[in-house]
């Protein structure tokens, strides 16, 4: 066992990453893997918020642990979201334990560079054990800091997730399904037109352009490779009225954008298509869909409660996800 290092060339870090399957942790889940960190970077393009200054701890020519990190608005994230320590997957615990604490002293170093006072880490869900880069934050005396998601077990038959459907939900369900032709956009349908239009009328329903190409183009190269599905639904006169984007990576899908025609009926319309989302995920092998965070009132602005409440709806399980906040001048 030698002297650890840091290699820091982002390009050489780039190219280490393609070897996830070594470092479990990695990408096992969309927010915060590939696909979140290429969302975040294609983001950044337009907006120019982040450093990102993506690093590996390396012994010798045996890379130990990736960290894909930026640096802006006063903390070390991953694009904002907290950012991830994948460790290879068969170190020893001494191993372990020296790998983060060099990481650890690299990301304070950074900060201090420009002036972070927080490294925000991603930990463990609540439905299991804590985990080593949890155990490694406690020894740099993070905060902890919790996170409501809501989680659906796709392994189930659609008969039982129907029924864990909020009681107003299962007729919505039902009537939603009536009222659209559903048409998708996935690695066996890779058709651009089709997908277009959900930019189109995401950008109608939001009151204009939000993203840039570069943004959607990460969506369709999820999907397109497999990673994901793009549902549209139509009404029988061929008017676009729902779209929603589901991720995948490892295990997880995960409920990445949605949006609804909320005035054309008495009756909203998003319901089926969440559900029908549900089930496709769990038709393409994975095992949990994530609903995304689920903020409670005062916590975040009264839109984002209101989504919260929406998504609740669809399961009666929650998992508490830790953001460890690690002191940046500290150690």
């Amino acid at each position: 066992m030698g002297e650890l290092s840091i290699i820091d060339d982002p390009a050489r870090a780039g190219a280490l990453s393609a070897d996830a399957d070594a470092f479990p942790g990695w990408n096992a889940h969309p927010l915060y893997g590939n696909f979140g960190r290429a969302l975040g970077a294609a983001v950044n393009t337009e907006r120019g918020t982040y450093t990102a200054f993506p690093f590996a701890v390396a012994d010798g020519d045996e890379v130990l642990l990736l960290g894909g990190a930026t640096v802006g608005g006063g903390a070390v994230t991953s694009f904002g979201q907290p950012l991830v320590l994948a460790l290879r997957g068969d170190l020893g615990k001494k191993r372990r334990k020296r790998a983060y604490a060099l990481a650890f002293d690299h990301l304070r170093a950074r900060a201090a560079a420009h002036g972070a006072a927080t490294i925000r880490v991603l930990g463990a869900d609540s439905d299991g054990p804590l985990g080593d880069v949890d155990l490694a934050c406690m020894d740099q005396q993070a905060q902890p800091e919790a996170h409501i998601h809501g989680v659906v077990d796709t392994t189930l038959p659609e008969t039982e997730l129907h029924s864990s459907l909020r009681d107003s939900y299962r007729s919505l369900v039902n009537w939603g399904r009536r009222q659209m032709e559903m048409q998708y956009v996935n690695a066996d349908n890779a058709d651009r037109e089709l997908f277009d239009q959900y930019p189109e009328f995401h950008a109608r329903i939001a009151g204009g352009a939000r993203y840039g190409a570069p943004y959607w183009d990460v969506y369709w190269n999820e999907i397109t490779n497999g990673r994901g599905e793009l549902g549209l639904g139509f009404l029988e006169d061929g008017r676009l009225v729902t779209g929603t984007l589901v991720v995948d990576a490892a295990a997880a899908s995960y409920y990445a954008s949605g949006v609804y025609e909320r005035e054309l009926f008495d009756k909203p319309l998003g319901h089926f298509p969440v559900f029908d989302a549900m089930l496709r995920a769990g038709a393409r092998g994975t095992a949990t869909f994530d609903l995304g965070e689920i903020f409670p009132a005062g916590a975040a602005d009264e839109k984002e409660v209101q989504i919260g409440f929406f998504k609740k709806g669809f399961t009666s399980t929650f998992r508490l996800r830790t953001h460890w906040l690690v002191d940046a001048s500290a150690g």
